[in-house]
């Protein structure tokens, strides 16, 4: 959860006190950064990328100015121990992270290009004994990270966190914000180089090939973005490399139990191997049906074709592993039962019963209605279409009115 916002004279201060809040303890959450901030030309340690990607993880979408974060720092290590070198680790990190100097190379509104040079950290300190890291992005970097609209990227902390290179964070960035148009990516030399920071190092194609590409292609195989890559000859001096996406391949669709084609769809729209996991043991466990899954596909799809959704990925994950949209699945799947046209000799009377108070249903038709995901004028309009179905009767218990539905 983002920290409360401090008045500039009193950020110093502040520091060393209880008003800088407690870190957010969620497990994987959506990160998002803009695509000129991904190109950008910077190198960093793994502590760095991994203390960055923290930081870009407390970021909530809506906010519009940067607040204190403060970051355990067994976040940082989240494969190893936290010993005794911690400190001098952590010191050179924040050291180094606080001088840090971000370089774009981007475009103006009118096509004019520009280089805008700023740098990323307003504050980062860490305390000896403490645990944490308390830091905050500089109001520079506010285009790159906040209320960003069209040209953005997103991806999950934890996948990033998983890496030990700060060469693999890069690539699998570069990587994820062409994947969704195609499988094959290539991306000239000198702009890698340029974007890694390595322009003077690695001028033997093969030593870049050793340290930086193959270290990156071991490390994001188990990711969304596993590749092969090829490099791209001018003559006989390598020009670019070819990356081709293996994500047809990283996870067979007979190797799964989800509903037919979900898996692709799901695969498609860039849902993680770690979160299709989840979704999967979620199926399986008997935890969600394939009613609710496409229900949740659908709701989604409409939602981002209006321009409601940040990160489509994350929104369906979120929605398939929690009971997010139970009231509005409620709503659709009493709009959308068949409505009885006739009567049925010796009607059985059902084992069971499910009763919904008509408050909620109406919360739940108001929410849909706001979104535009109901065709129903009123809510009443919405009730009529199944006040006539024996499968359905409204009662009124203990001074409340229910919806009965027979199961």
């Amino acid at each position: 959860m983002p920290l409360k916002k401090e008045p500039a004279g009193q950020l110093t201060r502040s520091l060393d006190t209880a008003s800088v809040k407690s870190t957010d303890t969620r497990q994987d959450r959506i990160v998002a950064q803009h695509n000129d901030l991904i190109r950008a030309q910077y190198d960093m340690s793994l502590l760095e990328i991994r203390l960055f990607v923290a930081m870009l993880a407390r970021i909530n979408k809506g906010d519009n100015e940067f607040t204190l974060s403060r970051i355990p720092i067994s976040e940082l290590y989240p494969d190893d121990k936290v010993g005794g070198k911690t400190y001098t680790q952590v010191r050179k990190a924040v050291v180094r992270l606080a001088s840090q100097v971000i370089t774009v190379d981007s475009k103006d509104n009118w096509g004019v290009r520009e280089i805008v040079s700023n740098p990323l950290m307003a504050t980062c300190r860490y305390k000896q004994g403490s645990g944490y890291v308390v830091a905050q992005f500089n109001n520079f970097i506010k285009p790159y990270l906040l209320e960003l609209k069209g040209e953005f990227t997103v991806a999950q902390e934890l996948t990033l966190m998983s890496f030990r290179s700060f060469y693999s964070h890069r690539l699998y960035w570069l990587l994820k914000l062409s994947a969704y148009r195609r499988d094959t990516i290539t991306v000239g030399l000198a702009s890698i180089k340029t974007m890694l920071n390595l322009t003077d190092r690695y001028g033997n194609f093969s030593d870049f090939k050793r340290f930086v590409l193959d270290v990156a292609r071991h490390e994001i195989a188990s990711s969304d973005m596993a590749f092969e890559y090829a490099p791209v000859k001018e003559g006989r001096t390598v020009a670019a490399i070819q990356f081709n996406l293996l994500r047809p391949v990283v996870v067979h669709q007979e190797d799964t139990e989800l509903p037919d084609g979900v898996q692709q769809k799901l695969t498609e729209l860039g849902v993680s191997l770690k979160s299709l996991r989840e979704i999967k043991s979620r199926y399986n466990q008997g935890k969600t049906t394939e009613e609710y899954i496409r229900f949740v596909l659908n709701y989604y799809d409409e939602a981002n074709t209006k321009g409601r959704v940040r990160s489509l990925a994350g929104a369906i994950f979120k929605g398939l592993t929690t009971d997010q949209l139970a009231r509005e699945f409620g709503v659709w799947k009493a709009e959308n039962q068949p409505v009885y046209k006739a009567p049925q000799p010796r009607q059985l009377r059902m084992s069971s019963e499910k009763t919904i108070p008509l408050d909620e249903l109406r919360t739940g038709w108001e929410v849909m209605k706001r979104k535009g995901l109901t065709n129903h004028e009123t809510f009443e309009d919405s009730m009529a279409e199944y006040q006539n179905n024996p499968m359905y009767r409204i009662e009124e218990r203990d001074g409340k009115e229910y919806l009965v539905v027979q199961e």
